[in-house]
């Protein structure tokens, strides 16, 4: 089977291999030390996949009590006993998707797949990607649990000093987060460069393997700077009010980071749902891309419009950087590289009749859904910078957010289906993955849909769109939305603990007949 092909294989001949090497004596206290001590590649991989998978029912239950919080059944401050921690809690959200959820999932799904994809025997570096793997684990502990402490990325109403110091952990463990996260792209990145086979250039590569190249490019390129913002931000919280940066007011935590959940750097997250859809689509219809330079091209072009450090207003006058030909310019552009992808998937689809199995397939539907999706993203994005609309300080900026998240989640499940069988050694189940698109598809329209609507009819901004101009339709929209998000997640979770569960009943029962 290429890793190209439909994942069918019996889970019982997926896993023999491993359920051989390890029936041997002191197999047990190996497999328990393995997370700890293990130099492959494929397995921190996967730690990455499943605990991702775990912060995202958390970040999903997160989002869907913010969004009740937006209704107009309690206030905001009843969901979470004060504004202040409401607004903690807005943070954590935005925060917890990207850095905890997203990146996580898709340097997993890399780390396991790219390396066979490149003809490398293992990912470049393994002990400074198991490295990273704990870094980033222990590093999400403690953003969370400071968080939920009392600190976080600024307070509405000024900072206690208890605060002060919980918002300290908060800053470290994110500092932390992300360091390792670069320090996993570092690995990913030099396996593509220096170990692929010689006889392979970096454009004979598969699409997959390109996105994920020139997406760490854009990583290790952004997510510094956003290091750089976290030290600028403790010198405030820790020195003395003379030297405090910016303006004085404590929400300028994070307005000193929001910048990387907004246009253009927003998008840094959706470049592997490029590669991801072309190879699902390509699988799918049994065929191959006859111009792959071109797919090269245009994951190129969109990884270029991702670069978004420049983006940050906060340290000169907004109108200034907002208004910019630049700015404009990026957010137009965007709409670009997406259109031509789907364009150049649809023309290929169209070339041979396409046969019912085909269309029904999880992997064609959840292709199709990202890109379509983070298509839409993109407009709305185009819409934003369009001075006319006045949408730049409007919920508007999270219908991008949203719909970038909604993508790339949606990506992530197509390449769990795709490539199962090198993830999990067992095949996860297409139906209830192909529920958890629909869902997530659903949830994430909702939510698109209701925060750009806001962003039309408000007349104020407001940094959390509290009651989406109070109208009483977009606060339920908002609210179903998230739930319905909530549960595609929980449907991908399931299925992925199921086919868990198949290898280690096939391990033992390959054990037991072996003893």
């Amino acid at each position: 089977m290429t890793l190209t092909e439909s994942a069918t294989a019996d889970p019982q001949v997926a896993s023999a291999a491993t359920a051989v090497t390890t029936s041997t004596p002191g197999s047990e206290t190996q497999t328990l030390a393995q997370p700890f001590v293990t130099s492959d590649g494929s397995a921190i991989g996967r730690l990455f996949v499943m605990v991702s998978l775990l912060w995202a029912m958390f970040a999903a239950v997160i989002g869907a009590l913010v969004a009740f919080g937006r209704s107009d059944a309690v206030e905001p401050a009843e969901v979470f006993a004060g504004l202040n921690a409401y607004f903690r809690m807005w943070t954590l959200y935005r925060v917890s998707l990207m850095l905890l959820v997203l990146l996580p999932l898709l340097l997993g799904v890399a780390m396991v797949v790219v390396p066979r994809q490149v003809g490398a025997a293992n990912l470049a570096f393994p002990r400074a990607a198991l490295a990273a793997f704990w870094s980033w684990l222990i590093g999400s502990v403690i953003m969370v649990v400071s968080v939920l402490a009392g600190g976080g990325w600024g307070a509405l109403d000024g900072v206690t000093r208890n605060e002060g110091d919980a918002m300290a952990l908060t800053l470290l463990g994110t500092g932390l987060v992300i360091v390792a996260l670069l320090m996993g792209t570092l690995s990913l990145a030099a396996t593509v460069i220096a170990l692929r086979d010689a006889e392979t250039s970096l454009l004979d590569v598969p699409p997959f393997a390109w996105s994920m190249l020139v997406a760490s490019a854009v990583w290790l390129f952004t997510l510094p700077i956003a290091i750089a913002n976290i030290v600028v931000v403790y010198a405030d919280l820790r020195g003395r009010a003379a030297i405090a940066f910016g303006r004085a007011e404590s929400p300028d935590i994070w307005l000193q980071l929001d910048w990387l959940f907004e246009q253009p750097a927003v998008y840094l997250m959706a470049v592997p749902v490029l590669g991801i859809a072309a190879e699902a689509v390509s699988a799918v219809l049994g065929t191959r891309f006859g111009r792959p330079e071109a797919i090269a091209a245009i994951v190129g072009i969109f990884a270029l419009l991702a670069v978004g450090g420049w983006s940050q207003d906060y340290f000169t006058a907004p109108q200034d950087l907002r208004d910019g030909l630049v700015y404009v310019a990026f957010g137009l552009a965007a709409v670009v590289p997406v259109a031509a992808l789907i364009g150049a998937l649809g023309m290929q689809a169209t070339q041979n009749p396409l046969k019912p199995q085909q269309l029904i397939d999880t992997r064609m539907i959840g292709a199709a859904a990202a890109l379509l999706v983070l298509g839409a993203a993109t407009v709305v994005g185009a819409l934003r910078v369009i001075e006319p609309l006045d949408l730049l300080e409007s919920s508007a900026t999270w219908a991008v957010f949203h719909g970038v998240v909604t993508a790339v989640f949606i990506a992530a499940v197509v390449s769990m289906v795709h490539w199962s069988s090198e993830l999990f050694d067992a095949s996860v189940s297409k139906r209830a993955s192909g529920a958890s698109v629909l869902l997530v598809g659903a949830g994430g329209g909702l939510l698109v849909l209701s925060d750009l609507v806001s962003g039309f009819i408000s007349e104020e901004s407001d940094i959390m769109a509290l009651a989406l101009d109070g109208s009483v339709l977009l606060n339920v929209l908002n609210f179903v939305g998230s739930v319905t998000f909530a549960l595609g997640i929980a449907a991908i979770v399931a299925a992925v603990a199921q086919a868990m569960r198949v290898r280690e009943a096939a391990e033992a029962t390959l054990q037991a007949s072996t003893a």
